[in-house]
C-alpha cells in the first residue's frame, strides 16, 4: 500500500507543510519540534507513537478539543500529527454504541463486577450507563481500554508494519536505471 502523496501536496498548498510554517506565529511560539519531520511524515516509528498517544485520547468519551489535545501531545512525543488527528474520528456519534458500554464494561469488571453481570446490566439498560457512579466506570474503562489498545497498536506498527523505501538515484526499470527487482 501507497503513500498517498496528494494529502501532503495539499496541506502544502493549505500553508500546513514544514516549509510553509517557517517562520510563523507557531513555529515561534513551538519552535523547530513543529518542524520536525517526524510529525509530517509518515515513518514506522512516528505513526506507531501517533497511535500510543492519540488512541487513548480518542476513547475518553466527552473529552472537549480532542484534536487538539492529541496535536500536542503529538508534538510532544514526535508522532505523526496526521494520524493523531485521523484517530479522533473514532470517536464519534456512529461508534458510541459500541464504545461506551465496552468502556463501562471494562470498567465495571475492573472494580470488581463479576462480567456476567455486568453484561446482563448493559444489555437490559444501556443509558444506564451515563448515570450517577456509572460515569466513574466508563471513565475507567476507557482509560484501561486506551492504555492496553495503544500498546497494543504500539507494538504492531512498531514490529510488523513495513513500509517499503524508495532507492535514490534508480530511474526504475525500463528507463534506464535499476534492474527489475529495484523499487
Amino acid at each position: 500500500m501507497r503513500f498517498p502523496y496528494w494529502i501532503l501536496r495539499w496541506l502544502h498548498r493549505s500553508r500546513l507543510s514544514r516549509s510553509r510554517l517557517r517562520g510563523t506565529w507557531l513555529h515561534t511560539r513551538l519552535g523547530d519540534r513543529l518542524l520536525d519531520k517526524t510529525l509530517w511524515k509518515p515513518t514506522r516509528e512516528s505513526l506507531a507513537r501517533a497511535w500510543l498517544v492519540g488512541f487513548p485520547i480518542t476513547i475518553i468519551p466527552f473529552l472537549p478539543l480532542q484534536s487538539v489535545l492529541a496535536c500536542i501531545v503529538a508534538i510532544f512525543f514526535r508522532g505523526n500529527l496526521l494520524l493523531c488527528i485521523a484517530l479522533q474520528f473514532l470517536s464519534t456519534p456512529l461508534t458510541a454504541p459500541v464504545h461506551l458500554p465496552a468502556c463501562y464494561f471494562v470498567g465495571e469488571v475492573v472494580r470488581g463486577n463479576r462480567p456476567s453481570e455486568v453484561w446482563h446490566k448493559v444489555t437490559q439498560a444501556p443509558l444506564g450507563v451515563f448515570t450517577g457512579d456509572s460515569l466513574f466506570s466508563l471513565y475507567l474503562g476507557a482509560i484501561v481500554l486506551g492504555v492496553a489498545i495503544g500498546l497494543l497498536g504500539y507494538g504492531v506498527l512498531k514490529n510488523f508494519w513495513y513500509m517499503p523505501l524508495k532507492k535514490r538515484g534508480s530511474l526504475g526499470p525500463g528507463r534506464g536505471g535499476g534492474k527489475s527487482g529495484d523499487f
